[in-house]
């Protein structure tokens, strides 16, 4: 079902574009119109080159605070999503840039995908008591830490002394 609606809009939008440029260019004039479309262009050039260093900037100040960088990080998503819908051609882009740029509207559309992705039942987020701390591989979902297959082998460490008082000590002492 997504993939028709994503199918649909790739096909009405650039029609959808392509009316409205040339409605516009007949009420205000072809020069005009491709004027505003290149200044939209350049607009949104502006807005990746500033938003990009900007959200890079944020990202690493979060992270170096001890917060989590994920508003600093869709915020510079959605950011580099309005200028590149600026340099598209076309108008309809350009008014869904113009809103990504305010500021409240932008949080409540992050906030709004956040909580998307966090309903979906695809996605599966472990909580504190589930975590494994130590870093290593995590346990299949269902079992706990210790509960995971038992692999037997033996091992040698290389490089290490033993311990005071083994037969291999004594021989290097004598």
């Amino acid at each position: 079902m997504i993939r028709l609606a994503i199918g649909l809009l790739l096909i009405i939008l650039p029609v959808a574009e392509i009316a409205v440029l040339i409605k516009t260019g007949q009420l205000i004039g072809i020069w005009q119109t491709i004027a505003l479309v290149i200044g939209m262009g350049l607009v949104g050039l502006m807005v990746l080159s500033q938003q990009s260093y900007t959200a890079f900037n944020q990202t690493l100040q979060a992270m170096s605070e001890g917060r989590p960088p994920l508003a600093p990080v869709l915020d510079g998503l959605f950011l580099m999503l309005a200028g590149t819908l600026l340099l598209l051609p076309g108008l309809i882009s350009d008014a869904a840039a113009l809103v990504l740029l305010i500021p409240p509207v932008r949080r409540a559309i992050a906030g709004w995908a956040v909580r998307r992705i966090l309903a979906s039942p695809y996605v599966h987020f472990e909580t504190d008591g589930d975590a494994d701390r130590s870093g290593g591989p995590r346990p299949p979902h269902g079992t706990r830490p210790g509960e995971g297959p038992i692999i037997e082998g033996e091992f040698e460490r290389m490089g290490e002394r033993p311990p005071p008082g083994t037969p291999d000590d004594r021989r290097r002492l004598t």
